[in-house]
């Protein structure tokens, strides 16, 4: 039995709630025991067990503004200037953790699901990538403009519903599929600001007051997740959607636009030179994250059982003799993030190891060859009396 659209809504409105390990949360006429609960360094995420199945999902908290405004508007600014998500690894190890619960519980890990609302639909898409997990999510900031490589798919396990006028799920390409809902209000203020039902690009539209004007209520997770009205059970908002599919697109269009624009403006040369580095690299498959994090896993269980070599530091990642691709992939990351004491980290294991090493020993002696090449040139060359010239000091090593 796999969880309905509006199981799925009301998962991701109660992660906003501080729950107890162990404690029993009635949820759209099913019951949830509560496996564990994180509430850490900004993030909030809680994983659930459905009592009555023994399915198991992992719902990540969104924005919350009443809370931890300052923490929040922060991953949110930074996703949008530095595309980067600085609670994904918390978010992908509370799912690791909820993968390891079903293992021991004799079910696949696979079987996991994941959803979310907000920046929480967010981390949701991040977490299904990195595991190819099924989920659903709400209004989410679409994760495949972040750093991450996640492909913009609509193939993926995961679905993504949205509201027409949203101006956050609007901003992002998603992984996943995206469904639109739409209500009569947001038609009637897209047509007051301009926008025309048509595939025309030449209506007199006026995004930015548009945006202002539905700012907020759009957004809202009560859309999805109110039992006594919510649009997964509304074939008219559906409807609707459909049939205002040519303006609703101009203006989702219009606004992943100014964001796009946003981002570039703000990244700089250097950023814009890592975008380029992305770009070339390409997206990664999904679960691949999760296949090389365990395949990891494994080899240094296995080298520890066979002391083969020793076993790293609890948090310290195996080096570039190891796997050379993930050490290139942690470089990348951690330049791309802006994180100069990882990058520097990442840098030093790299010199530390033996292809570092060899490189290194290589450029001494090239520098060597040259400086004698230099001086027997040198040599033989006739002696000309020149004026004392200042010194230069010593060469920096």
């Amino acid at each position: 039995m796999s969880h309905t659209s509006p199981q799925y809504a009301a998962l991701a409105q109660d992660a906003y709630n501080a729950r107890q390990r162990g404690e029993v949360v009635p949820l759209n006429g099913v019951n949830y025991e509560v496996l564990k609960h994180v509430d850490r360094g900004g993030y909030q995420g809680t994983i659930y067990q459905r009592v009555d199945t023994g399915e198991i999902v992992v719902a990540h908290r969104g924005t919350e503004p009443d809370r931890q405004l300052v923490r929040d508007g922060y991953t949110d600014a930074r996703m949008v200037f530095n595309r980067v998500n600085n609670q994904a690894d918390d978010a992908i190890a509370l799912t690791r953790d909820a993968r390891d619960i079903a293992r021991a519980n004799g079910q696949s890990p696979n079987s996991v699901a994941v959803t979310g609302h907000s920046l929480g639909g967010t981390l949701a898409q991040i977490s299904a990538h990195h595991y190819d997990l099924r989920g659903e999510t709400f209004n989410a900031y679409g994760a495949a403009s972040l750093n991450m490589r996640i492909p913009a798919s609509d193939t993926a396990k995961v679905t993504n519903h949205v509201m027409a006028s949203d101006v956050v799920s609007a901003a992002s390409p998603h992984y996943g599929r995206v469904k639109v809902y739409a209500e009569q209000k947001e038609i009637d203020v897209l047509r007051d600001k301009g926008y025309e039902n048509t595939r025309s690009g030449l209506d007199a539209r006026n995004p930015i007051t548009a945006a202002a004007k539905l700012a907020g209520d759009a957004h809202a997770m009560t859309h999805f997740s109110d039992p006594r009205h919510s649009v997964l059970t509304d074939p008219k908002a559906r409807k609707l959607a459909d049939d205002y599919d040519p303006m609703i697109d101009k203006f989702r269009g219009d606004i992943g636009a100014m964001r796009r624009g946003l981002t570039i403006g703000s990244r700089g040369i250097e950023g814009l030179g890592k975008d380029a580095i992305d770009s070339i690299r390409g997206s990664v498959p999904a679960g691949e994250p999760g296949r090389r994090e365990e395949e990891r896993e494994r080899r240094q269980h296995r080298s520890h059982e066979t002391g083969e070599r020793l076993h790293p530091a609890p948090g310290v990642r195996l080096g570039l003799n190891d796997d050379p691709s993930a050490m290139v992939d942690r470089m990348l990351a951690a330049a791309q993030s802006g994180d100069r004491d990882a990058f520097r980290q990442a840098t030093q294991n790299a010199a530390a190891a033996e292809p570092g090493r060899n490189l290194r020993q290589e450029a001494v002696a090239t520098v060597d060859r040259q400086e004698q090449q230099a001086l027997a040139q040198q040599a033989q060359k006739p002696q000309v009396e020149q004026p004392d010239a200042p010194s230069r000091g010593p060469r920096m090593a």
